[in-house]
């Protein structure tokens, strides 16, 4: 992982959305047609949600959530994926769309109880608890961010995204400017031509200028006026 590309996958989204993504396109038609020939009318004008939702599989429903979520209607779409999640459809796909439908609507407290749910059972989902330290640090929990970068970077040292956005939080800390060099550094070594690279060239070259502290010693010539000018 030496160069870029990895990291634009990284950055695009987690590996559950890839798996789903990469099934979507005529899966999905498919399953479209499939549903609106037999359930979908009945989903979309029946009020009683409970009886609509025995009526289908938790395919359909988790399609129907997918469905729903990329039109918008966030509210509708999570309890299908809900629903879905309860019937035993793949947790880890589902996880995924529940937490970015609740992200979009805002609710990031249940975007992170769904991922931490899961995480619980799942810890070394690393793709979600990056986006889990995404909100947190969103949210201004800086120190759960961190907490959870911290633990990506030592489970997976060669993913390059997480160790920068873990130098961007370390360089908030007078204390922690070592550290943040660290991280920035081996960005580079990973990702050389990444997308970030720009700018942790000019952190560090910043971090260079810092790491030189005031000058406590005055200069030679100074000292030299300065004594010429006792009487």
């Amino acid at each position: 992982m030496s160069n870029g590309s990895s990291e634009s996958s990284e950055e695009s989204c987690p590996r559950q959305a890839r798996r789903h993504d990469r099934g979507s396109g005529a899966g999905l038609a498919c399953w479209l047609v499939l549903v609106a020939g037999c359930h979908h009318t009945v989903l979309q004008h029946n009020a009683d949600l409970q009886f609509e939702l025995a009526a289908v599989s938790s395919e359909e429903l988790f399609v129907l959530g997918v469905v729903h979520a990329r039109s918008g209607d966030l509210l509708r779409a999570e309890q299908y994926l809900n629903a879905a999640r309860q019937l035993g459809q793949d947790e880890s796909a589902v996880v995924y769309w529940l937490v970015r439908v609740c992200v979009a609507a805002g609710r990031y407290q249940s975007a992170l109880s769904h991922a931490a749910d899961y995480l619980r059972a799942h810890p070394s989902d690393w793709s979600l608890r990056f986006v889990v330290a995404s909100i947190h640090e969103a949210l201004g929990d800086v120190a759960r961010a961190r907490s959870e970068l911290e633990r990506i970077v030592a489970a997976q040292p060669d993913r390059p995204l997480p160790r920068y956005r873990l130098a961007m939080l370390y360089r908030t800390r007078q204390g922690d400017q070592e550290r943040a060099r660290a991280q920035l550094e081996a960005y580079l070594r990973l990702s050389p031509k990444g997308p970030h690279a720009p700018e942790v060239i000019a952190a560090l070259r910043e971090t260079d200028g810092v790491s030189l502290g005031p000058q406590l010693v005055p200069h030679p010539a100074k000292t030299v006026v300065r004594a010429k000018e006792v009487p």
